[in-house]
């Protein structure tokens, strides 16, 4: 009570209605934050409460500290607050995973049918199909030395050699049955949907991408679909995280449309001209395909589900939505580390699995070839490993510049190697380090292990 009289105090201090208003639109982001991952972490991964609660949420904010939560396991939802300030709810729905409650109740959902998995083969050390040409024992150094790195908070590593497992590690409470937050690894599922409707003839890259509130706006219209997959819009949009009023966090955490923000955001720079990294971009994606996909009589929800996941057999994945109903193609999207693996492996076979092709041919080539504007960084919602112009280093020293890797916050990592046919999964909650500079040895390590 004593700190909820100090709160309100300030409130009186700096201003009444106005600070209150902040103050609340700040409490909301945390508490949006908390509500979210935690739901998803135990409803959908399926972890213990307390080891979320607990474990999950330090070395974020101080906001935390004072934030208050009701875990109710029967509804499967949770609800959190700082001292009632900026409540926030999420709710479990199956399928679907979490979504927050924003703006009344979540748009309801169709039923989806479960995905038929397809076991990955293994070639791991000890095993009859285990192989000559692998130095096992130094991918076992590599996994030993990622795992001892308390900083590096590793919860998974997977090492998967001409389709077939040869390495895999967990940490203590993760197993294989584990799905694991994407975090803007959602973008390259985005990029994966996009790819599969123009498989369908739905979708024409260099075409104007039809978003509502650029009718009647000529520069905004001309946004092509290319220009939203590359980052290079042109759209004005904050990505900054640790700014609760920043874009992409009323994005995430207080947005009932999260497409809808970077749709009305203004044009600061000619499309095609300028590149800069967005989620409200890849969330504008996902809300126009639900649109394109509908407005040709397609089923949104299962799309994925029937034209990806089925396909390649990747039982465990779970798209999240927002309120409105699109997928939050930008950042909450779970699945296994084996099944992020066989994603990679869609790629690594240039869009074919099981002899069927899933995307269009040459699409691997397109995701990883530079934005113009990017310096060769970043392809379309994947990362790169380029060196830049100016000198800048590569992204994964160590690894052939032909390396393109799914990337996410704190560290989550699908990386796709195609001159030895290699895809490594690594997960983790890296946040004390930079994650990239604490993983790319350890892949490094891995590819001199595979001849």
């Amino acid at each position: 009570m004593k700190r909820l009289g100090l709160i309100a105090a300030a409130v009186v201090v700096a201003g009444g209605g106005v600070a209150l208003w902040q103050a609340d639109r700040t409490a909301s982001i945390a508490s949006g934050y908390f509500a979210k991952v935690a739901c998803s972490e135990i409803f959908l991964a399926g972890r213990p409460a307390g080891a979320v609660v607990d474990g999950d949420f330090h070395g974020i904010s101080g906001a935390f500290d004072y934030l208050e939560h009701k875990i109710d396991a029967g509804s499967r939802r949770i609800t959190a607050s700082i001292y009632g300030l900026g409540r926030a709810e999420a709710i479990y729905r199956d399928g679907y995973g979490c979504t927050l409650v924003r703006g009344g109740a979540p748009e309801a959902t169709p039923a989806l049918a479960p995905v038929a998995d397809k076991p990955l083969p293994e070639a791991k050390a000890g095993t009859p199909t285990m192989r000559d040409d692998i130095d096992y024992a130094a991918i076992d150094a590599a996994f030993d030395a990622a795992f001892a790195d308390r900083d590096a908070a590793t919860r998974s590593i997977l090492v998967v050699k001409d389709g077939a497992v040869i390495a895999e590690r967990y940490a203590e409470g993760f197993t294989a049955q584990t799905p694991f937050l994407s975090w803007s690894m959602a973008k390259s599922v985005t990029a994966t949907m996009v790819g599969a409707a123009m498989m369908r003839g739905l979708v024409d890259l260099e075409a104007p991408a039809e978003v509502p509130e650029w009718r009647g706006d000529a520069k905004r219209a001309a946004i092509t679909w290319n220009d939203l997959m590359q980052m290079q819009s042109g759209l004005a949009f904050n990505e900054t995280y640790d700014d609760p009023n920043s874009d992409v966090s009323q994005m995430l955490f207080r947005a009932r449309d999260a497409g809808g923000v970077a749709a009305r955001q203004k044009l600061a720079h000619a499309p095609g001209s300028f590149w800069s990294y967005s989620s409200g971009t890849s969330n504008l994606i996902q809300r126009t395909l639900r649109e394109t996909l509908e407005a040709n009589d397609v089923g949104y929800h299962a799309f994925a589900r029937d034209e990806i996941f089925e396909k390649i057999g990747a039982a465990s994945f779970t798209l999240e939505s927002d309120a409105s109903g699109t997928f939050v193609g930008s950042s909450f999207i779970y699945a296994t580390a084996r099944d992020w693996a066989k994603l990679g492996l869609l790629y690594l076979n240039d869009g074919v699995a099981d002899g069927v092709r899933v995307l269009p041919e040459g699409w691997s080539r397109y995701v990883a070839t530079a934005a113009g504007a990017s310096d060769g960084f970043y392809g379309a919602q994947f990362w790169l490993n380029n060196p830049g112009t100016d000198g800048r280093p590569k992204y994964m020293p160590g690894v052939p510049d032909d390396a393109y890797l799914m990337a996410g916050h704190e560290g989550q990592y699908v990386l796709i190697v195609p001159d030895k046919n290699l895809v490594v999964v690594r997960t983790g909650m890296t946040r004390s380090k930079e994650p990239m500079p604490t993983v790319a040895p350890v892949f490094a390590a891995i590819y001199a292990a595979v001849q």
